[in-house]
């Protein structure tokens, strides 16, 4: 991350508010792949109980990455349709889902504009991905979802990086985790005038091969995600903490929204 020359207090450059697109390559989608990976049966189990579907119900899993939930929603029985916004891992995603013998349907798309996949019972927006997009396009994102909905629809949202989550233990400068064989330093910076946290990373893998790569996101309360799902259209929102039964509280280290159509 290059630095703007404005003397000593000089913030980092600022990360492309498209960061996303094409972050998904390389070494970084082998390291979250990984990492994704030792969190997935647990994950989706999660989903699962939070969908409290009593039968077999349509699914969009967005954005579905790989397809680690995806896959296993429908290896449950769901009809599982997943969205990404990265071509190379819907191709993974689609190979996981013959490897397990099940049927689902993976969907080139962007976050700010989410394709017609026609009407589902519940949408799925895990892995953090909520403060990914301004705050306008994440509007517009929630939008989307619930116009996916059929009546009576749940949304299942996920987030590490709200603001009681994130904030209230301080934001580490450095970090380092190694995941499939790559090791990931991060180096983070936080906008308060945006209250955006921005990251810097750099892979390295076991070969000595090394990538750079950045990523934003933005930090919003537990205030602000309700009112933004509500304008959405939603309605009955319940914050949940991180094991899916409790309610949310401050420096609960994740935040699971569940809310109707």
């Amino acid at each position: 991350m290059e630095m703007q020359e404005n003397g000593p207090c000089a913030m980092p450059a600022r990360v492309p508010d498209d960061w996303y697109v094409g972050f998904q390559r390389g070494l970084a989608a082998r390291f979250w792949r990984a990492a994704g990976a030792t969190m997935a049966d647990d994950d989706a189990q999660l989903v699962q109980r939070l969908l409290d579907a009593k039968s077999a119900s349509t699914v969009l899993d967005v954005p579905c990455g790989d397809g680690r939930i995806t896959v296993r929603l429908a290896a449950a029985g769901h009809v599982a349709v997943g969205v990404d916004i990265a071509a190379g891992e819907l191709e993974r995603a689609r190979q996981a889902a013959a490897r397990a013998g099940v049927e689902a349907r993976f969907v080139l798309g962007d976050l700010r504009a989410l394709p017609d996949v026609g009407l589902v019972d519940a949408v799925v927006s895990w892995g953090n991905s909520f403060g990914y997009l301004t705050p306008a396009d994440t509007a517009r994102s929630l939008a989307g979802m619930r116009s996916a909905l059929r009546p009576a629809g749940k949304l299942v949202l996920e987030s590490t990086t709200i603001a009681e989550s994130l904030l209230v233990s301080g934001v580490p400068p450095r970090a380092e985790w190694e995941f499939g064989g790559v090791r990931m330093t991060t180096t983070n910076s936080y906008r308060v005038e945006e209250s955006r946290l921005e990251s810097a990373y750099l892979f390295r893998d076991v070969e000595g091969r090394v990538e750079r790569a950045s990523a934003a996101h933005h930090v919003h309360t537990a205030g602000e995600l309700v009112r933004m799902l509500q304008a959405a259209g939603f309605q009955d929102v319940v914050l949940l903490g991180a094991d899916g039964r409790n309610p949310y509280e401050l420096g609960s280290p994740r935040l699971i929204a569940v809310a109707n159509a």
